[in-house]
């Protein structure tokens, strides 16, 4: 959505869909998110520890100087182990970054320049809001302004407290919240087909561990469906390709608005689109897919594949393929525009 028109983008679920989508449908890899985690601890405790040799006069010397030279250590072990630091380990690692950071500034920050340190808040806040979840990323920020509170509440207190207090955490929250939509941004991009809308190849990689994770808690099947519009090259041949583009972009339309919400539509490439749904029973499988065909029929002429299991049938590649087969076998068949086959578990 266009924010240039701060009204619409408000209305029109701008800001929601940051709030709610990013938690689920956006995640980074663990591998970059233990990485920088690691990475600004070991350099938040480095520096910390200079502050701490810098000011050797201040109040608490000797807990400072321990406490970052233990974040220190412990910043060099995580930096080697980075690939092992998951969501959980992340939040902690914020967290204890955030109540060292309060301790700096509580016992100095009435010293330059300790007083600076205070800025620190900011990479937490940067970095909960690039790779957590928003309701993580706020949980951290509320954190950030109690812990500041009570540094300055009971902590060596700067002249102007609460002026001090007004400029760090409106810095902090205006910084990481920029930062976090942006970075929203980009990674909807990433995983988002620019034409139709709807996710791309790289949204299904995203998406699917998450779908047959909720599958299997819930006990339900799944469906796997792939779409092929049997006319497409006629139509970009016989009308142009601003046609064909509307008819894909129809037809993506038309699939998501026969799923549910937390359905998963995909444009695979080309006139290709694959769906996963959630099934109460393996049966309802059949109607599903006659109503998405139905759907689709008034744009274009289609072919359909697609396949039924459980969780633990087979991984997405496996599955794709089975529905894959089912479609090519449709497609020989002109008397049918789709065949459904079911996969046992056994």
């Amino acid at each position: 959505m266009n924010m240039g028109d701060p009204k619409r983008w408000l209305l029109g679920g701008g800001v929601t869909r940051w709030l709610f989508d990013a938690p689920t449908a956006l995640p980074l890899s663990t591998g970059s998110m233990g990485m920088w985690a690691a990475a600004l601890c070991l350099t938040g405790a480095l520096l910390g520890l200079v502050v701490t040799l810098l000011l050797a006069h201040a109040s608490q010397y000797l807990l400072n100087l321990a406490v970052n030279g233990l974040l220190s250590v412990v910043g060099l072990v995580l930096v080697f182990n980075s690939h092992k630091i998951g969501r959980v380990g992340a939040n902690t690692i914020m967290a204890v970054g955030t109540f060292a950071i309060t301790l700096q500034v509580a016992t100095g920050h009435g010293m330059d320049p300790a007083i600076l340190a205070c800025l620190l808040y900011a990479w937490i806040a940067v970095y909960v809001f690039a790779f957590l979840s928003t309701a993580e990323a706020m949980a951290h920020t509320g954190l950030i302004a109690v812990c500041y509170t009570l540094a300055l509440a009971f902590g060596q207190r700067p002249s102007a407290p609460l002026a001090d207090w007004v400029l760090t955490i409106s810095t902090v929250l205006v910084t990481a919240g920029a930062v976090g939509y942006l970075s929203y941004q980009l990674r909807k991009q990433a995983v988002t087909d620019s034409l139709t809308g709807i996710p791309n190849r790289k949204g299904w990689e995203v998406a699917f561990a998450r779908e047959m994770s909720r599958a299997r808690r819930s006990g339900s099947a799944v469906v796997i469906a792939i779409f092929d519009l049997n006319d497409f090259k006629q139509i970009n041949d016989l009308y142009g390709h601003t046609v064909g583009d509307r008819v894909l972009v129809e037809t993506g339309r038309a699939l998501r608005d026969a799923l549910r919400p937390y359905d998963l539509v995909v444009r695979w490439g080309g006139d290709e689109f694959v769906v996963l749904a959630l099934l109460n029973h393996p049966t309802d499988g059949g109607p599903l897919i006659d109503r998405l065909v139905r759907s689709v029929r008034t744009n274009s002429s289609l072919s359909c594949g697609a396949v039924v299991a459980y969780p633990g049938a087979g991984n997405a590649e496996d599955l794709l393929a089975r529905a894959d087969q089912a479609l090519y076998r449709a497609k020989d068949n002109p008397e049918v525009e789709y065949l459904l086959e079911s996969i046992s578990t056994s």
